[in-house]
């Protein structure tokens, strides 16, 4: 070992392990303290000196005569006649800091405390700060708390702080914690308890650097008179709500700030016992019921406490970002100063008993100084129901159907539409217009409805239609009746299909090979539910892909092999982590989710977002993404890899990943695409198999090759292109297929809701 090494590990160096954080005060007035000082000087070479005796006795007298102008002759004259002839070096008191090895001499107490506050009149009169000396206020949690702890002190705005954390300092605090490098592994509450006493060696601190726990809050609360004030910045979510459970038990008021659009939130306890915890939003939440729960699992919670919809663009955006590029939530020094300040002025005013109600308030700089950044992306107002006019020529079905085909009574009318309106639709849009005129149904495209940039040229909406037809013709065939199907009989894109029915089988009507199926056209659904992993048998493969061949053209390729899974897995999670991050896609996106079991009852289209089946840390996490700045920022960053998350757990699940293709990608080609991708959905229904959409990469890659990545950004299209050469690994596909459906098959339980439809009278006329 060298000379330096020995140097650094010998016991001299050593105590700078001390947690000591008390100050030893010696007053050479007093014989014992004049020997004791004496010893310390003896025997302590490390001591070092600071003796501003004078500059601080010069300050007082001054301040004593705050109407004169004083010269330095008048001050030292003061200055002399207040020692009343005592010597200077024995004057006040000597204030020694173990851990630093500093002596310092200054004013005793009283003087000190004059002197130190005599800035604060009249924001603070005399009479409030004598009042609050009187006040004990507790801090629990020292990184935000630090800063309020250290502002009470400045303001000697409490008469002792008690102060608690469990952690030490580590270099990644101190981009919020004001302390010096010394103080690396120090716990947090000795680190805080020494900053106070190096800045007012009189003011009473207790300190509790094994933190707030279940087992010692009372006493915290309590022990050596109760509390008048907590303010509790604490990360760990079971003491939070104890400290409220028991401040309200104990009537002490609760601040807090969360460092984020400088809120604080304040809880008048002593003024309201009965005010719910956290002003309700975790309802009647336990601590023992989260104490256990993983971090993942806490999300939800703390998302409640700190108000999702209310987050900065940049603490929201940062969160999706946790354990992925970082490791925890983000804090500036600058908004821990400012919400130490704002907290310890809060709890200044309730000490005083000035009128603070509960409530939370924000202090948001970004929002005062240079301009909001905009309201948080909302879902868009529910659109007045579409009801075609009457006789547009848009709506037109072509005249010269055959004389010989059924009329249908209302009723039967309706069953028959509404067999079809039960089809699927990408997001649940339903792009269908239905008119019965002179024994035919016509089927309309409402474009308006699918056209959107993850839907190229509404190719998604016409398979929708292709699904409701076939809907429309199990039903005819379970009727006793036939059907004359004409797909795009005008040869345009609005009029997708005619129906023409019959009481006895006529040439060129649909055959019935497929009629079995009628019967699962009210157990189809979407199933996003979880699965467990688990092989598709033989006979359900060949059942699917009999029913998907039966439509000429279409094709059935299925990954089924782990290796295979764990790939598709990996792109449909990058397809949906471009179209979060691309401002349009998203829009998109954000416009089919219904937020709220009421929004889906009242719209009855769209995807009721309970109906992913997330769990609630992934549905917190998802619901962060509606606000589009978030996202923004997260692809400035390069981030959003936990977005691919959802996509992972539910091919985890998988049996198999399923791909529906039709040899070419013209209207008819996707119409046809669409009866096959019903006769597959409802074999599965049949068969107990659940089936899980995930067609946002079918769709995207048809934008980027048939429109050449219209509307879509470069850095999309180049993330696109990278997606589709490792994706054309998988499936036998050209630029030339027509790729209708991509979907998971899965054993799984029932889902926990299903998708509502539009009522018959909003898509139906009869005329």
């Amino acid at each position: 070992m060298t000379s330096w090494q020995a140097l650094l590990s010998s016991p001299q160096r050593r105590d700078a392990e001390s947690t000591e954080w008390r100050p030893r005060l010696f007053r050479p007035a007093r014989d014992a303290d004049a020997e004791a000082l004496g010893r310390l000087l003896r025997d302590d070479a490390r001591v070092q000196v600071f003796d501003a005796i004078d500059r601080q006795l010069a300050d007082l007298v001054k301040t004593r005569h705050p109407s004169r102008t004083l010269d330095e002759r008048e001050i030292a004259r003061l200055v002399e006649e207040h020692l009343r002839g005592a010597p200077r070096e024995a004057y006040g008191v000597w204030v020694h800091y173990p851990w630093s090895h500093r002596l310092v001499h200054l004013l005793d107490e009283a003087e000190f405390v004059e002197l130190r506050t005599n800035r604060n009149k009249y924001k603070i009169s005399a009479e409030e700060q004598e009042t609050l000396a009187r006040r004990r206020i507790g801090v629990v949690g020292l990184s935000v708390g630090q800063s309020v702890a250290l502002t009470i002190a400045l303001e000697r705005s409490a008469g002792e702080l008690r102060i608690a954390d469990f952690d030490h300092l580590e270099l990644s605090n101190m981009n919020r914690i004001r302390t010096g490098v010394h103080n690396l592994d120090v716990p947090k509450a000795v680190a805080t308890a020494r900053d106070i006493a190096e800045l007012d060696p009189f003011f009473k601190v207790t300190c509790l650097s094994e933190g707030v726990t279940p087992g010692n809050i009372d006493r915290f609360l309590l022990e050596g008179g109760k509390l008048d004030i907590v303010v509790e910045e604490c990360d760990s979510l079971d003491i939070k709500l104890e400290i409220r459970y028991r401040a309200r038990a104990h009537r002490i008021p609760v601040v807090m700030d969360t460092s984020d659009r400088g809120l604080i939130d304040v809880e008048r306890f002593d003024l309201e016992p009965d005010r719910p915890i956290l002003h309700g939003l975790v309802g009647d939440l336990r601590p023992e019921r989260i104490r256990g729960l993983s971090t993942e699992d806490k999300v939800p919670y703390v998302m409640q406490i700190i108000g999702q919809d209310t987050l900065s663009a940049r603490f929201g955006a940062t969160l999706i970002e946790v354990q992925q590029t970082v490791s925890t939530w983000p804090q500036l020094g600058s908004a821990v100063v400012h919400g130490g300040a704002a907290a310890a002025d809060t709890a200044r005013r309730i000490a005083l008993g000035e009128p603070v109600r509960s409530g939370r308030y924000y202090v948001d700089l970004e929002q005062i100084i240079g301009g909001p950044e905009g309201d948080p992306a909302a879902p868009p107002a529910p659109p007045a129901p579409r009801r075609p006019a009457q006789g547009p020529a848009a709506l037109a079905l072509p005249r010269g159907g055959d004389d010989g085909a059924a009329p249908l009574d209302p009723e039967r009318l309706r069953r028959l539409v509404g067999a079809g309106i039960a089809a699927p639709s990408g997001g649940n849009c339903q792009p269908w217009l239905w008119v019965y005129e002179a024994r035919r149904l016509g089927l309309f495209h409402d474009r308006a409805r699918s056209e959107s940039l993850a839907d190229f040229q509404g190719a998604g909406g016409v398979v929708a239609l292709g699904a409701a037809a076939e809907n429309v013709v199990l039903a005819a065939h379970r009727e006793g009746l036939s059907v004359r199907l004409s797909p795009f009989p005008l040869g345009g894109e609005d009029l997708a299909a005619t129906f023409d029915f019959f009481d006895a089988p006529v040439s060129g009507a649909e055959d019935h090979a497929m009629d079995p199926l009628a019967d699962a056209i009210g157990l189809r659904h979407t199933n996003r539910r979880p699965g467990e992993r688990a092989a598709l048998a033989d006979e359900h493969r060949a059942a699917l892909a009999a029913a998907v061949r039966s439509v000429p053209g279409a094709d059935l390729q299925l990954l089924e092999s782990p290796a295979a899974l764990e790939e598709i897995a990996a792109l449909i999670g990058a397809g949906d982590r471009v179209r979060l991050l691309a401002p349009g896609t998203h829009a998109d996106l954000m416009k089919e989710i219904r937020w709220t079991e009421a929004e889906a009852a009242a719209r009855r289209d769209g995807i009721f977002v309970g109906s992913f089946e997330l769990s609630p840390a992934d549905l917190a996490g998802f619901t962060m993404c509606r606000d589009f700045r978030k996202m923004e920022l997260v692809r400035r960053w390069g981030g959003g890899r936990a977005l691919e998350k959802t996509a992972r757990k539910a091919i985890a699940g998988a049996m198999a990943v399923a791909l529906i293709t039709m040899p070419r990608a013209g209207l008819a080609d996707y119409f046809q695409g669409g009866r096959a991708v019903e006769r597959a959905w409802l074999t599965a229904a049949q068969r107990g198999i659940a089936v899980y959409p995930m067609a946002t990469l079918p769709y995207l890659f048809a934008r980027l090759i048939r429109g050449g990545g219209e509307g879509l950004d470069p850095e999309t299209v180049a993330v696109a292109r990278g997606l589709r050469e490792r994706y054309v690994r998988l499936f036998d596909v050209t630029d030339a297929t027509a790729e209708i459906l991509l979907f998971r098959l899965s054993l799984a339980g029932p889902p926990s809701t299903r998708a509502l439809r539009r009522p018959l009278e909003d898509v139906l006329v009869v005329r």
